[in-house]
């Protein structure tokens, strides 16, 4: 019989009724003692929130998502999550990045006076999901043509500011997002409605083309 320490209650009843866990099994029990052992230390304030956030943010720089997912799942159910002024941003490529409650309130803040967001492959899907209708400029810094539609989506932004949301998607620095929309050439803008991907346009369009193509997304937001 293996070792039952450093596991949980569930996991100790589970091995006792089996015999043993398989290799997957015990990678899971492993990831998951380690939660329960560092949320132990956070619910009896041996730990503060700002250092379990570092830890937590450390299992994401590791690529831990498993991790991750059990300190979501416990946390959430926790009489401590209240307190947190942070949350677990799931993309749906299973990534989960750490990012604070006050940031993604900024965000709306930015929003609704027609400032242009930051996206990421870990922020991309949380931040279209929350906005009606989303604008994405995708871009890159070495694209002359992308630095001509800047200056027209900043405006735009502000045109439609408490309509319609516009962010920014740098294709290099976030290769994962690109390749699922299947960026080929830049700049690209993609508008989605409800989350989900309603029109695409290439090329560095002037204001007076993409603006009527953004009406007509917005008559029912």
């Amino acid at each position: 019989m293996e070792s039952l320490d450093g596991l949980s209650p569930r996991i100790r009843e589970r091995l006792q009724s089996v015999g043993s866990l398989s290799d997957e099994e015990r990678i899971l029990a492993d990831e998951e003692a380690q939660v329960d052992t560092l949320l132990k230390a956070f619910y009896q304030n041996e730990l503060d929130a700002a250092v379990l956030l570092e830890t937590l943010k450390g299992y994401e720089a590791e690529k831990r998502f498993t991790a991750l997912k059990f300190a979501r799942d416990k946390l959430r159910q926790s009489f401590k999550w209240p307190e947190l002024d942070w949350d677990f941003v799931e993309g749906q490529d299973g990534t989960i990045a750490m990012e604070e409650r006050r940031t993604m309130a900024k965000e709306d803040e930015q929003t609704a006076t027609g400032t242009v967001l930051e996206l990421t492959d870990s922020t991309f899907d949380t931040v279209v999901n929350a906005n009606s209708v989303m604008v994405v400029d995708c871009w890159a810094v070495w694209c002359g043509p992308c630095r001509m539609v800047a200056p027209v989506i900043d405006e735009l932004a502000k045109d439609f500011a408490g309509k319609v949301t516009f962010g920014k998607l740098d294709v290099d620095k976030n290769p994962a997002t690109a390749r699922r929309f299947q960026i080929q050439s830049i700049p690209t803008i993609l508008i989605f409605k409800d989350g989900k991907l309603v029109d695409q346009k290439l090329g560095a369009m002037p204001k007076a083309m993409l603006e009527p193509i953004i009406s007509k997304h917005t008559v029912s937001a």
